[in-house]
């Protein structure tokens, strides 16, 4: 199913869109619904889409050097992952399961191409936006700075850089870990 100009609207990410970018978007983006414990993807898959959360929430994980998998991000409603290795056309870097019924905007290069061809200015708000939303896309920003991962007890041989993320149930947000994560 195609999004709406109101769905839209409700997500940060797009919070400095008029309502003629917000329209154009719409009509290229998808809305998907993944069941509870469905995988969005996983390592190695091709990168052609990015995600928003509209409702419900997804785990992002990886595997540490020893095997185990280590969680590095639980995106909620507003939230967005695999933006980095959509927007690098690189394969993803991490696993992505729905935790629970979880409806997802569906974003992919050529959605976000068709809104820059027809509305640039678009251009100049997305980053705007990205400055003040903590999600996956500013992986490889060179303002993250130096942390620990916040995740389960296995981080010992895990480097990352984060940051703070406003909000009681995320206290950290991971940015980036060895390399980007998506």
């Amino acid at each position: 199913m195609t999004g709406s100009p109101d769905v839209l609207k409700q997500v940060p990410l797009f919070s400095l869109f008029d309502d003629e970018e917000m329209a154009v978007l719409a009509a290229q983006v998808e809305i998907r619904t993944f069941k509870e414990r469905q995988r969005i993807y996983k390592i190695g898959d091709a990168s052609g889409q990015g995600y928003v959360v509209i409702s419900g929430s997804v785990e992002v994980s990886t595997l540490d050097e020893d095997g185990q998998e280590v969680v590095v991000d639980r995106p909620g409603a507003g939230d967005f992952f695999g933006f980095a290795s959509m927007l690098g056309q690189t394969p993803h870097q991490t696993h992505a399961l729905s935790i629970e019924e979880s409806t997802c905007i569906e974003i992919d290069r050529n959605d976000i191409l068709a809104l820059l061809t027809r509305k640039p200015h678009a251009g100049m708000d997305l980053p705007a936006s990205v400055a003040g939303v903590s999600g996956s896309i500013g992986e490889s920003h060179a303002s993250a700075r130096a942390g620990r991962v916040h995740a389960n007890s296995r981080t010992s041989s895990v480097s990352a850089a984060v940051r703070p993320f406003p909000s009681n149930r995320h206290p950290w947000r991971v940015i980036r870990v060895r390399s980007l994560w998506s």
